[in-house]
């Protein structure tokens, strides 16, 4: 009778079989990362997407855009008006629209993680707190969000950009959701070509270029604590920022750096190379973070006739 061994792995081949797989895992790893991000950053638009929808719901509704801030009580934040048109109708009716936002009828509402309203890039196990002068128990705290309307061109960036007619500041200079709020025909910039909504993610940590940044205070928007930015947090009446740009670092206000320089009311997402906005005509569209800060500043007029061009 003959007998057949069987031939095992030698050491030299389970090595290399190893370093095979291992190569292999090493060229998978950044496909997966490159995918997952792929998916974020297109549910972080489809966020976007929602957000404007609801708020041309509302201009429907009430003939302009909701305003950025309210100037009397009750103070509620625009998004809390929104509610019903993102399909939040169990938010929206446990908030109580006669007391203010940080009054205690509103503490389980303003506290509850409304999902459209944060991007899966950013941190999402984050509560978010706002000052509110002359109120006892200032700051409240709150569920966070990554978002925000842009409500006008700082008057600082405007004098870097040498913009013409400063008094027209409360006109002409503003966004679509600023104080005043604005119906279509004050958008003469055209909807397809204003900003409506941008990304200002992970407030209220304070980030700078990519790093977490805990042994400052931001130049402007600083927290209670070195390290925080104010507001973040959905149900505040303080709603919205003005363009300033930074300097390289992104540690000086007004400059040439639009886009993912600090989160301290400026445009910032954890996406690569850019972030989200949403366009007044209800449109989301990628910025890239090599956009210049003129262009972004014509952007957010609603009526500075600039002429923009974007890939």
């Amino acid at each position: 009778m003959t007998h057949r061994c069987a031939r095992a792995f030698t050491l030299i081949e389970l090595l290399v079989v190893i370093a095979i797989i291992a190569v292999l895992i090493g060229l998978l790893l950044p496909a997966v990362q490159k995918v997952r991000e792929a998916a974020a950053r297109m549910s972080c638009q489809n966020n976007l997407k929602q957000i404007a929808l609801a708020c041309h719901g509302y201009e429907s509704k009430f003939g302009a855009f909701p305003k950025s801030n309210t100037l009397t009580a009750p103070f509620h934040g625009w998004p809390a008006l929104v509610l019903p048109d993102l399909e939040q109708e169990n938010v929206r009716n446990i908030y109580v629209t006669t007391a203010n936002w940080y009054d205690a009828p509103n503490a389980q509402a303003r506290s509850v993680n409304v999902k459209t309203f944060l991007c899966p890039s950013a941190h999402g196990s984050r509560s978010a707190s706002c000052a509110v002068a002359g109120v006892t128990g200032s700051p409240f705290a709150g569920a966070a969000w990554d978002y925000t309307n842009v409500s006008v061109v700082a008057t600082p960036l405007l004098a870097y950009l040498n913009y013409p007619e400063p008094a027209s500041y409360s006109t002409v200079w503003r966004g679509v959701m600023s104080s005043q709020g604005s119906t279509h025909a004050q958008i003469t910039d055209g909807l397809s070509n204003t900003l409506l909504i941008a990304e200002d993610a992970n407030r209220p940590e304070f980030w700078v270029k990519g790093r977490r940044i805990t042994d400052r205070f931001p130049a402007f928007g600083g927290g209670d604590t070195a390290g925080t930015v104010t507001g973040g947090l959905w149900a505040d009446h303080q709603k919205g920022f003005g363009i300033e740009g930074t300097s390289a670092d992104g540690f000086t206000l007004v400059g040439e750096c639009a886009i993912n320089c600090t989160n301290a009311y400026e445009i910032y997402a954890f996406h690569s190379g850019g972030a989200n906005v949403a366009l007044a005509d209800g449109s989301v569209r990628f910025l890239r973070e090599s956009v210049s800060v003129r262009t972004l500043a014509a952007l957010a007029t609603r009526a500075g006739g600039e002429v923009v061009a974007l890939d």
